[in-house]
């Protein structure tokens, strides 16, 4: 054993110490035990100004992080490497733990709100984004979708105890195969409570596989084709009408949707089977051909009269948001090309710091080697 000197980054600016090292003459290796008693990973930064530096990475690039953000809220001085090195790896330790079925969050159900007759009701969704990625040497690279996971506690217009501005939502974001996302969104609800709840909600775009991933995930939850994606549908049937009269497709592209929203899907669907196409040109042939088959194998998440009675949230607005502000506002940015590594992390990353109070500080506060 021997000692030797080091400097490391902290809240409090550079902190010099001194430390033993320990080296193993069979196996060659040295070992320095102060630096897991310390928090102190391989970027030699204290475990609160690894988690202020990987906040800043997050709230604006790596650059600007760098030369302002830290500079002005904390006084840290570290390079936009060592800013990009130190977020990547808190991200990428966050996906391992989450992989080892780790959670992060407080273990407390939430106040779920109640529909129209009363029952407590909460919802689910899932959706992809694109992220653009660089491959090594600065080498193009394909995009990767991203998944966005998401449970959350609207407001309802029949209950009004729950505050505007709630913050009852958790998201996952990350390259996730589905089967890894939907184990890990059902640890998550476990901890909110919704295994109790009256009433379970999951709303699609009915994306390939997301019908099978709630059924899988969420068997108890009452499936819901946003009206929103199934609205363009029904725009492109109107079209197909009246192809060249935007006026009149505009018309009946609205009375169809008024009759959706009143009647359902399968009102809808035997209107476009009753509808005459002959003469039709086989451009409008096939987009009735398309748009009846949509209907037809998604009637039964169109059921708009009851969700409405009911009181429930029809559309996917919510997810939309979760991948703007989850990976679109952090990810997309001008001119913005990441590593397939390094953009998984951040997704992690930022999505465990927007999600409910408690999230971030439980991950930041608990030692690895005690995180569960």
């Amino acid at each position: 054993m021997n000692w030797r000197k080091k400097t490391l980054v902290s809240l409090f600016g550079p902190i010099r110490i001194e430390h033993s090292y320990d080296h193993c003459a069979s196996c060659h290796t040295g070992h320095q035990p102060w630096q897991a008693t310390l928090g102190v990973g391989p970027h030699q930064v204290t475990r609160a100004a690894e988690e202020a530096i990987s906040l800043a990475g997050l709230l604006s690039s790596f650059g600007r992080a760098s030369r302002e953000t830290l500079k002005k809220l904390t006084g840290i001085r570290v390079s936009k490497s060592t800013v990009q090195r130190v977020t990547e790896a808190a991200g990428q330790r966050l996906s391992e733990r989450l992989a080892q079925k780790h959670v992060f969050g407080p273990t407390q159900a939430w106040n779920w709100q109640r529909d129209a007759e009363g029952k407590t009701c909460g919802y689910t969704s899932l959706d992809f984004v694109s992220v653009p990625q660089q491959g090594p040497q600065g080498a193009r690279a394909e995009s990767r979708m991203a998944a966005v996971g998401l449970l959350y506690n609207p407001q309802s217009k029949h209950d009004d105890r729950l505050p505007r501005g709630n913050d009852e939502v958790r998201y996952l974001a990350g390259f996730y195969r589905l089967d890894g996302l939907g184990g890990a969104l059902r640890r998550q609800a476990a901890q909110i409570g919704w295994d109790d709840l009256e009433v379970q909600l999951a709303i699609s775009d009915a994306g390939n596989g997301l019908e099978d991933f709630q059924r899988q995930n969420f068997a108890r939850a009452e499936r819901m084709l946003d009206f929103f994606h199934a609205s363009e549908h029904v725009g492109r049937m109107a079209q197909a009408v009246h192809p060249r009269d935007a006026e009149q497709a505009q018309r009946l592209t609205s009375g169809w949707c008024h009759a959706l929203k009143e009647q359902g899907g399968s009102f809808l669907r035997a209107e476009w089977e009753s509808l005459d196409t002959g003469g039709w040109s086989a451009e409008r042939l096939e987009t009735h051909r398309i748009e009846l088959g949509y209907f037809r194998n998604h009637q039964h998440k169109m059921d708009y009269p009851r969700y409405l009675t009911h009181g429930w949230q029809i559309g996917s607005g919510p997810i939309e948001s979760a991948c703007k502000r989850v990976v679109t506002q952090r990810l997309k940015g001008d001119g913005m090309r990441w590593s397939e590594r390094g953009s998984n992390a951040v997704c992690h990353l930022h999505a465990l710091l927007l999600s409910q109070s408690g999230c971030w500080q439980r991950y930041w506060t608990t030692p690895d080697h005690l995180q569960n």
